[in-house]
């Protein structure tokens, strides 16, 4: 079978100063190589886009490999789109077509016509990564303000409509029977000791499923307990982000514990299981489930996972998941060395030790590492009882004239704004930078309130009547003590580091 020369005209309405298809196949015939030649015309069709019929059954031609050549009039009569006549010339490319137009001499069949092509390439990827730009700034922009912006629906949510400035989307509703789930959740793995593991068996032998019906599985679980989606975001929460580096497009004051948050990559390349740097933090309209301090709780058991110890069932120690390694800053575990002669002997050892390339810790003796460990936290405790009392009092008289402070800048404010219907542009600009400085310092007052509120608890009596009873009491209610006191414990064979919680 012969291959033909394919001529394609168009032409959009009939007028007075366009060319007629008629004569725009007289034009291409004379660069038509013999006399084997197939019209493809359309007729009243625009060049906005290459949804035609005669074009369309062109390109499956080409497809089936009946044409060796393209001609038209005019560059147009493909598409007035760069980036559509960028895609058809590559499918021209593809089965061997070239192509030819008689106004602008252009035939890729030679030197210069292969330039051009290049070209209009060119002028096509720029268009083509324009609009993907445009795409993505239009994206994050509708997604800092708290738009819905797709995806599955989070267990315990429900779609609604809302609007927001001005703009209809849709939000996140509570499902109040699966809330009461996902609080109980939340509450079982902030526990020390509770695993993935017995929140799915915990699911499993109660038969609740996720919303299709399918049983929850571990991922699942740790994709729930790490979603800001559930949590009453708070200045707790603003500073938790804020400290692990993550963006928060929100201001600090925004965050009063009433809202849920999104979560959105930024440009970092590590995932958000893993690190919170450099991602993307947004209040979101919906109201959260779960209190800021207990979603914290389980976040920080996830983040790091590879130098986390596994949230086993301790026997060995009271202090399993606290205790990393200077070295590498994997945790130590407690193993326990069974001897027939004597008492068994208990040691801490690197989780890093049996790695490609592991660590070369050694081992500590855990009876003395963990005496020395409790005698500090009975230190701490006497420590923090003394220093209590005081401390409560300089609390209230700071937070006494911060919020003085703040009842001055009320009056001054209002008095300015008093002043604006008889200020002329000069006053005006004065009395606006001023009212915006003093709300800037409300802002900080606040943010200090806030901070002074949250300082640790001194009802810590409790704690102290474990102490005093530590041998009686269940290894699980050490294991509770010890995580109310220390966030981490950083051992050598030289040092011991104890980094507290209060």
């Amino acid at each position: 079978m012969s291959l033909i020369d394919a001529i394609y005209t168009r032409q959009s309405v009939d007028r007075v100063d366009s060319i007629s298809v008629e004569s725009q196949a007289e034009f291409c015939k004379r660069e038509a190589m013999g006399e084997n030649i197939k019209i493809y015309t359309d007729k009243g069709y625009s060049g906005k886009n290459t949804d035609r019929p005669a074009f369309q059954e062109m390109m499956a031609d080409i497809r089936a490999g009946k044409i060796q050549r393209v001609i038209v009039y005019r560059l147009d009569r493909i598409s007035r789109s760069v980036l559509d006549f960028a895609s058809v010339v590559d499918v021209f490319q593809r089965h061997n077509v070239d192509f030819v137009s008689t106004m602008e001499k252009f035939d890729t069949g030679t030197p210069i016509g292969k330039a051009m092509l290049m070209i209009v390439m060119i002028f096509a990827q720029l268009e083509r990564e324009t609009i993907q730009q445009r795409v993505l700034d239009a994206y994050s922009s509708r997604s800092k303000r708290g738009f819905y912006m797709g995806g599955k629906v989070p267990y315990g949510f429900r779609l609604t409509e809302t609007t927001i400035d001005g703009k209809k989307t849709k939000m996140y509703e509570v499902v109040p029977e699966e809330a009461a789930i996902i609080e109980q959740i939340f509450s079982m793995y902030a526990q020390p000791q509770t695993s993935l593991g017995d929140i799915v068996r915990w699911l499993n032998e109660n038969q609740i499923k996720k919303s299709n019906g399918a049983p929850f599985s571990r991922p699942r679980i740790r994709d729930l307990v790490i979603n800001p989606v559930y949590v009453r975001a708070d200045y707790q929460l603003y500073e938790f982000y804020k400290a692990q580096g993550t963006v928060i497009e929100n201001r600090p004051e925004d965050f009063i514990g009433i809202n849920g948050a999104y979560l959105y990559s930024g440009n970092e390349k590590k995932r958000k299981t893993v690190s919170l740097q450099g991602h993307i933090l947004v209040l979101a309209p919906h109201e959260g489930i779960i209190s800021s301090d207990i979603w914290i709780k389980c976040r920080r058991k996830c983040l790091h996972n590879s130098k986390i110890a596994k949230p086993v069932k301790a026997r060995a120690t009271w202090l399993a998941g606290k205790m990393k390694c200077a070295r590498c800053g994997y945790t130590l575990s407690a193993k326990v060395y069974h001897c027939k002669t004597k008492a068994d002997n208990r040691y801490y050892l690197c989780n890093n030790k049996y790695h490609s390339g592991g660590c070369n810790f050694g081992s500590l003796d855990a009876d003395i590492i963990d005496g020395l460990i409790f005698e500090e936290m009975r230190k701490k405790l006497e420590e923090f009882h003394t220093l209590s009392k005081q401390r409560q009092e300089n609390y209230d008289l700071r937070v006494i004239k911060l919020k003085t402070r703040m009842e001055g800048i009320d009056q001054e404010i209002n008095s300015l704004l008093d002043k604006i219907p008889l200020a002329n542009g000069a006053v005006m600009e004065y009395i606006n930078g001023r009212i915006a400085s003093l709300d800037q310092e409300k802002r900080e007052l606040h943010d200090e309130i806030v901070k002074l509120a949250e300082a640790p608890n001194d009802s810590l009596d409790e704690v102290t009547g474990y102490l005093e009873n530590w041998e009686q009491i269940s290894m699980n209610d050490k294991i509770t003590v010890v995580d109310s006191l220390i966030e981490s414990v950083i051992v050598s064979q030289e040092k011991i580091s104890i980094n507290w919680k209060i």
